[in-house]
């Protein structure tokens, strides 16, 4: 844990929900995923898809040609991500994946940046989806849900479909701030996305849209792989699933119930999303869409990056389908855990200094936080409640010996009665204990801000908050605090103060 009060180390063991598989592979288990790739790697980008980048990332205000030009060429160490164009940016977690980028781009100059954007995926139920703190009356911390919904059978792909004005407004209104350029009416989820990013990271970044057409037609070569090789995938994906149950995990993609593994979809002229069930005729490439099996197989094969960064989930899906890269021939890059930031304004921050709270306790409750702290009056019910309960176990015992010999019904009744003396003097001594701990006032708002900010609603902080608001209280502060504290492929996370 660091010395410095306002940056907190903790492993990331105590993360809550930490993938298993993702923490025996920091600690060195590479039975299921390679740390290093293995051979030289070369890179020679198509000019038509260097092209397109160019232009792509121009419509949304960067100019990246000379990255571009420098990254086609094969000139540069690559490193990429990618998410899902989430509403307003998305959760915290994008903008600290962002922040592993810039912070390893430092180590490895020259070197490019690349951001996948996820446009073609079709849950728009997740990328329309947006929690951001809010204070009620009482100063106290809560989450708020902004959400916007469509017919669940819809199958268009969110990165084209325009963002509804009910969600514009529920942000513009929870804020208070006047509607921005990226929200202007009538713009897409995945153009509204990249715009974002474009203000926060600066021309630092290649984004790479996922529905470019010259993308899919330099994925062709691999879509033909597929396609010959289709039940060859079934048949490794299985394989592999099994060898990672053995081993005690939990597969992080299942088949489809009755049928196989999701391999591909293909897009309408309308943006419809369809699953593929068999190995599809290639006429028309650009038309092919990736599921979470193939996206890092394009990823991998067009673009062959050095380096992959993802966060736990990314990982497990990359050790499900390794064995797909050498059945494939498609290279594969050197994978790397996104780092792990949750962060606060300084006075919350301060708080576990200032009540001697430990930063693991925020993932509790606030009531047990302040147990474990608790004033002499807590441990002094707790010493009588035992006495108590052991005289009165004794008293009882007194009257079993008393009656047994005279009657059994007795002895049979005052057993049942045991188990209810027993279950309410512990309620009333649990009663007593909580309410001595509301006492310490001070210490328990504490907690509960705490607990709110780091663990809304059951969740770690950086998996559902919005990063959104907090830019707009600390603007590129945010960035910057967290590009310099984050910690890529670290067996720990941050508790960082702002």
């Amino acid at each position: 844990m660091s010395n410095d009060p306002g940056c907190h180390r903790l492993p990331l063991d105590r993360y809550p929900g930490m993938n298993p598989f993702v923490l025996d592979w920091l600690a060195g288990d590479e039975r299921f995923l390679p740390r290093k790739p293995a051979g030289k790697r070369t890179r020679t980008i198509p000019a038509a898809l260097a092209e397109a980048l160019i232009e792509s990332n121009r419509r949304w205000g960067l100019n990246v040609e000379r990255q571009v030009r420098q990254f086609a060429a094969g000139e540069t160490f690559t490193i990429i991500a990618g998410q899902q164009t989430g509403f307003a940016g998305g959760p915290l977690y994008t903008l600290v994946k962002l922040a592993t980028l810039l912070k390893m781009k430092r180590e490895h100059e020259p070197a490019t940046v690349l951001f996948w954007l996820a446009t073609e995926d079709h849950d728009f139920g997740e990328a329309a989806a947006l929690a951001i703190p809010r204070r009620d009356s009482a100063g106290q911390t809560d989450l708020q849900w902004l959400r916007a919904s469509r017919p669940p059978d819809s199958r268009e792909v969110v990165g084209r479909s325009v963002i509804p004005e009910t969600l514009i407004e529920q942000l513009t209104a929870a804020l208070k701030i006047d509607r921005p350029a990226w929200l202007r009416r009538g713009i897409t989820f995945g153009d509204s996305f990249a715009e974002l990013m474009t203000s926060t990271a600066g021309d630092g970044v290649i984004l790479v849209d996922s529905l470019l057409p010259e993308l899919r037609l330099a994925g062709a070569p691999l879509f033909a792989s597929i396609a010959t090789k289709w039940n060859e995938m079934q048949s490794a994906l299985a394989a592999r699933s099994t060898e990672l149950e053995r081993a005690g995990y939990t597969p992080q993609i299942v088949p489809r119930e009755g049928e196989g593994y999701t391999l591909l979809y293909q897009i309408d002229q309308q943006g419809h999303r369809d699953l593929l069930h068999r190995p599809p005729s290639l006429d028309s490439p650009w038309s092919i869409s990736t599921s979470a099996i193939t996206r890092p197989l394009l990823q991998d094969s067009v673009l062959r990056p050095d380096v992959f960064v993802g966060g736990p989930s990314e990982i497990a899906y990359y050790a499900q389908v390794a064995p797909l890269h050498a059945l494939l021939d498609v290279p594969m890059p050197r994978i790397a855990l996104r780092g792990h930031v949750l962060v606060a304004p300084r006075k919350c921050v301060r708080y576990f200094s200032r009540f001697d709270i430990q930063p693991p306790e925020v993932f509790t409750t606030p009531e047990r936080i302040v147990a474990v702290h608790a004033a002499e009056g807590v441990i002094e019910v707790r010493s009588i409640a035992a006495k108590a309960e052991r005289d009165l176990q004794a008293q009882i015992e007194k009257i079993r010996a008393l009656a047994l010999p005279a009657d059994h019904a007795v002895a049979r009744a005052i057993n049942r009665s045991i188990g209810h003396i027993e279950y309410h003097f512990r309620k009333l001594t649990e009663r007593a204990i909580r309410g001595l701990v509301r006492k310490d006032k001070e210490r328990f708002h504490a907690a509960r801000e705490l607990v709110a900010t780091f663990f809304p609603d059951r969740h770690v902080q950086d998996r559902v908050v919005g990063w959104f608001p907090l830019w707009c209280e600390y603007g590129k502060l945010l960035l910057d605090r967290i590009v310099d504290e984050v910690e890529p492929d670290s067996s720990s996370f941050k508790i960082v103060s702002l």
